[in-house]
């Protein structure tokens, strides 16, 4: 599903922000990616939404080397490949349901499959009866859940999670976790960059730590999710 060979990411000021990294990611997995502010794990993320090239090295995502994506076919490669930020991105001015909607516009879908699609993934996520309110009017765990919404509502086969807790109390975090769990457990692939390490072991799931720009670990969990620790 993912797959780096030999990946480097050097920037102008000579800085290695990610520096021969190879490793893979299998359909259906759920993988932490877990390192100090500075490791590089964002800049790992951007090269697999392709919003930064590799020095060297290649970049494998849904079995295709997106290093020979042109930039015309950058909008079309990302509807396959959901993305969730810590700071939500949901547009102030427009509601849940249109929040939601909007993915499904921008590719022109038709209006049919619209009204089909954002009810179902609001009843996913937890939000079916609050589909009129605006973004100010939710919870930051409840901004959440649309952002989740909105990145699964193309159908992507994978789910790239950049700190989906990071502006979250502790039991919002959990019900983040446990909504991307039940996603993964659907068949979509997560990949979650945290620096909540109390949710990583919790979970039990693949962890791969990053240290200036080197894998220095790849840990197999064994795929349970612990009893909550106390919050």
């Amino acid at each position: 599903m993912i797959e780096l060979r030999h990946v480097t990411k050097k920037y102008e000021e000579g800085i290695h922000a990610v520096n021969d990294i190879s490793l893979h990611i299998l359909p259906g997995e759920f993988v932490f990616i877990v390192g100090d502010s500075g490791s590089g794990k964002s800049t790992l993320i951007k090269l697999l939404l392709k919003e930064l090239e590799p020095t060297s090295g290649r970049v494998f995502v849904n079995g295709k080397d997106i290093g020979l994506i042109s930039h015309r076919q950058i909008p079309k490669f990302r509807r396959n490949v959901g993305v969730v930020f810590q700071n939500f991105r949901l547009l102030e001015d427009r509601n849940v349901y249109e929040n939601v909607a909007f993915a499904l516009r921008v590719v022109e879908a038709p209006r049919s499959r619209i009204k089909k699609r954002v009810p179902l993934m609001l009843s996913l996520v937890g939000l079916a009866a609050k589909y009129r309110s605006l973004p100010k009017q939710l919870s930051g765990g409840e901004q959440q859940r649309v952002a989740i919404a909105r990145a699964l509502i193309n159908e992507p086969k994978i789910l790239l999670a950049d700190e989906p807790t990071g502006n979250l109390d502790a039991a919002n975090a959990w019900e983040i976790m446990k909504l991307l769990e039940e996603i993964n457990q659907k068949g979509t692939t997560v990949v979650v960059v945290t620096h909540n390490m109390d949710i990583v072991r919790a979970m039990n799931k693949r962890v791969i730590t990053i240290q200036k720009g080197t894998v220095v670990e790849d840990k197999k969990g064994r795929g349970e999710f612990n009893q909550y620790i106390s919050v």
